[in-house]
């Protein structure tokens, strides 16, 4: 009896348990698949965005120092820059001031901003793509206040000069100023305006002076067109060229005669019993004597040509 009931139930039990086998394989599935498929992810840097280094520039505010030079970086303007009234300001070839904004240049002394062919004097927007070339922008007219010569600006002189992408370009005051020649382009209101009257000027470099007899027939000494400092520079440049020129000629006739002496006291400086049977010891004392002399002779000509050459350079500075 029990055996018939376990021979019915075998089938049974035999799906049953193969029903089990199944769903425990479909469950091992999965976690066998992820074991061996399964990749680790890998951490990922972003590679660092390439950034164009910013330009160096010298910042320039308020006075202007008395010689500005070139140093092959622009001058950024960030705020009103002026030449004192009474001061003289001179500006070298080559310096390129780039302007911000609402800035300018204000002229109540004596400006001197003297290029060349080769290398200008730019007055420009910060935007000038020519001489800032990581501007962002577009330079265009407006983008600065312009070069303003008040009415105490006489004497001044723009020379080789370029000023461009400002509101009023030159806008003087004054009529006794010079400029030989300069670019005036992309200013706004006008490139150039003397005495509230605009000037025509076009793409070519424009020249403009007032001769010196004109304002004596207006009732203006024609002394106030003259540097002021030109007397003093006068002095020191030609007192240095003469100091110069004749310590050169002293220091080269001392020289030579140095060398002879040298010699003539070498000899009889000798111990050799021909030397001191012929010559006495008054000889040799005035040999060297006269070789001192030449000496310090040379070193003064030395000394004058060096002061004087310190001299030149200096008149051309100021």
């Amino acid at each position: 009896m029990i055996g018939r009931c376990i021979a019915r139930a075998t089938p049974s039990l035999m799906v049953l348990l193969a029903a089990m086998g199944l769903a425990a394989s479909t469950l091992a599935a999965p976690a066998k698949r992820a074991k061996t498929n399964a990749t680790p992810a890998r951490a990922t840097v972003p590679a660092p965005a390439k950034q164009t280094p910013a330009p160096a520039f010298d910042t320039l505010a308020g006075n202007l120092p008395a010689m500005l030079l070139s140093n092959d970086r622009p001058y950024l303007v960030t705020a009103d820059v002026y030449v004192p009234q009474g001061k003289r300001v001179s500006i070298g070839p080559g310096v390129v001031l780039l302007f911000r904004n609402f800035t300018g240049l204000h002229v109540m002394g004596v400006l001197s901003a003297v290029g060349n062919k080769e290398h200008p004097v730019i007055f420009t927007s910060v935007n000038d793509k020519q001489y800032h070339p990581t501007s962002t922008l577009d330079a265009a007219p407006f983008d600065w206040n312009g070069i303003y010569l008040h009415e105490d600006a006489v004497g001044s002189e723009l020379s080789n000069c370029s000023v461009l992408y400002s509101v009023e370009g030159i806008n003087a005051s004054t009529r006794f100023f010079r400029l030989d020649p300069c670019v005036l382009l992309h200013n706004g209101n006008a490139n150039l305006t003397i005495e509230g009257v605009a000037r025509k000027v076009g793409s070519e470099p424009c020249t403009y002076s007032l001769a010196v007899n004109d304002p004596s027939l207006k009732g203006v000494p024609a002394q106030i067109l003259r540097d002021p400092l030109a007397p003093k520079r006068a002095v020191f440049r030609y007192m240095g060229l003469g100091l110069a020129a004749g310590g050169g000629v002293m220091a080269i006739v001392f020289a030579a005669r140095l060398s002879g002496s040298s010699h003539t006291f070498s000899q009889l400086s000798s111990t050799g019993d021909a030397n001191l049977f012929d010559h006495t010891s008054s000889d040799w004392e005035k040999a060297r004597k006269e070789r001192n002399a030449n000496t310090a002779a040379t070193l003064i000509g030395l000394t004058l040509t060096a002061v004087g050459a310190v001299g030149l350079a200096w008149s051309f500075t100021f």
